[in-house]
């Protein structure tokens, strides 16, 4: 139940109206950073044409061109009839070999400013939730600190639970948005640290101090801690890439 809880908040931001032009390439976008941040899941049923449209905003022809494009990258497949639709593939999951590849595409300085511009946003959502936090959200927050399951999907999607959920609590419908956009711009990259244990371990330590401060209402504990967390996560990226690429510049 608290997953679905997350992920619907989550979801929320995702088929929220486009503001700009209606493009099928822009829904396309959408769909594919929720599969990315593992808001969308393998077998998991979207949206009609018609309901799609209507909540991002768009045309139903600008819909199903969308979900023509999708089609066509295999990530989703349709089923006709009365209880068909269109669903997510089976069994996907973000690939470390695609993350591998996206990481030796950027150059230090671009992971750098991903990272700025996420701890910037991410830090704004815990500040506030330290403010308005009651203890049903602080109770909420520490679902999200382990996985049940100890796979790599399972951890990547408490990573973007846990921010999700802070963004959340700091009831702002357009930063939560933007956490999901910046998610997805870090995209596959940030499954690879969670292929570290020592990672994995640095991380829960990570978020429970994020937690434990947005619980006792310390603003600025909150927001060192969550810039701490994304911190870590970008300096392994990047020694990561110095391993790959030592030759490399920028």
């Amino acid at each position: 139940m608290e997953q679905d809880r997350a992920s619907s908040r989550g979801l929320s931001a995702v088929f929220a109206p486009i503001r700009t032009v209606g493009l099928a390439e822009e829904v396309t976008r959408r769909i594919e950073q929720a599969l990315e941040t593992g808001l969308l899941r393998g077998g998991q049923r979207l949206p009609r044409e018609v309901e799609l449209a209507a909540a991002l905003g768009v045309s139903p022809v600008t819909a199903r061109e969308a979900l023509s494009i999708l089609r066509e990258r295999g990530l989703i497949t349709t089923v006709r009839g009365r209880n068909g639709g269109s669903f997510v593939v089976d069994g996907y999951l973000p690939s470390t070999v695609l993350a591998m590849e996206n990481l030796q595409t950027l150059t230090r300085l671009q992971i750098n400013d991903l990272g700025l511009h996420y701890e910037a946003i991410a830090s704004a959502c815990a500040g506030i939730a330290a403010r308005r936090a009651d203890e049903s959200d602080l109770q909420h927050l520490r679902q999200y600190l382990r996985p049940q399951e100890d796979t790599l999907l399972s951890w990547r999607l408490m990573d973007s639970e846990f921010m999700l959920e802070v963004g959340a609590i700091a009831r702002s419908a357009r930063l939560a948005r933007e956490l999901v956009r910046l998610q997805a711009d870090l995209g596959t990259l940030t499954v690879l640290p969670y292929t570290d244990d020592a990672f994995r371990k640095s991380s829960v330590e990570h978020r429970n101090k994020v937690a434990e401060a947005i619980g006792g209402g310390n603003v600025l504990v909150a927001q060192n801690a969550t810039r701490d967390l994304i911190h870590t996560m970008v300096s392994w990226l990047l020694r990561r890439r110095a391993r790959e690429l030592p030759m490399t510049e920028g």
